[in-house]
């Protein structure tokens, strides 16, 4: 009987002890689930920048949450919703826009994508060869403004191709391929192909 009680003394730490190292994955696995869950995609690359409103609800407005992030406009919580908070960030890009005032100032169209993604080139020259997220973000530029381009991070013939025919368009000499700082600042003003949407 003693011998029984003191076994049963000796298994009962175990069996608790073995309880807890069961349990305790699953408990630490959930918060980790949550958060993953949580925490929004920012998908910079669309097929296509679509002309969003104040009130939208949309894929495309957690891009341009996340844009406006990566240009210093926010902090925007990127929730999908162009509610007050992604409007306010808006507005701190278009306070610094000369003249008289857009006829829609909160309307994202076009030009304010190519903006967005102009503006976080960085000051040196991009030309054939070069590749990584700087080559994406000029790329996206130049979907942004109109252009069929792949967007995978290099600068290949393709990319070049676009470059030229954006220099062209915005009447940039030489128009050799070579984004340099008239280029990027064209596409930091928002200079698209063809006429504003």
């Amino acid at each position: 009987m003693t011998f029984l009680r003191r076994g049963a003394v000796l298994i009962s730490p175990l069996a608790v002890l073995a309880g807890c190292l069961v349990a305790a994955p699953q408990a630490q696995a959930a918060p980790a689930d949550t958060a993953r869950a949580a925490k929004p995609a920012c998908a910079r690359t669309l097929a296509a920048y679509p002309i969003l409103r104040p009130g939208d609800r949309k894929a495309a407005v957690r891009t341009l949450q996340c844009s406006l992030n990566d240009v210093g406009a926010g902090p925007v919580v990127v929730d999908g919703f162009y509610g007050p908070q992604t409007k306010a960030a808006v507005k701190r890009i278009t306070d610094g826009f000369e003249g008289t005032g857009a006829p829609h100032p909160y309307r994202i169209n076009n030009g304010f994508w190519t903006l967005l993604f102009g503006r976080q080139l960085p000051d040196s020259n991009l030309a054939i060869g070069a590749h990584g997220p700087v080559v994406k973000i000029l790329q996206r530029a130049l979907r942004a403004a109109g252009a069929t381009i792949v967007v995978d991070g290099s600068f290949g013939p393709q990319t070049q191709r676009v470059v030229k025919a954006y220099q062209r368009e915005h009447h940039i000499r030489p128009a050799n391929g070579v984004v340099n700082e008239d280029t990027r600042f064209f596409l930091g003003m928002g200079g698209v192909f063809g006429q504003l949407s």
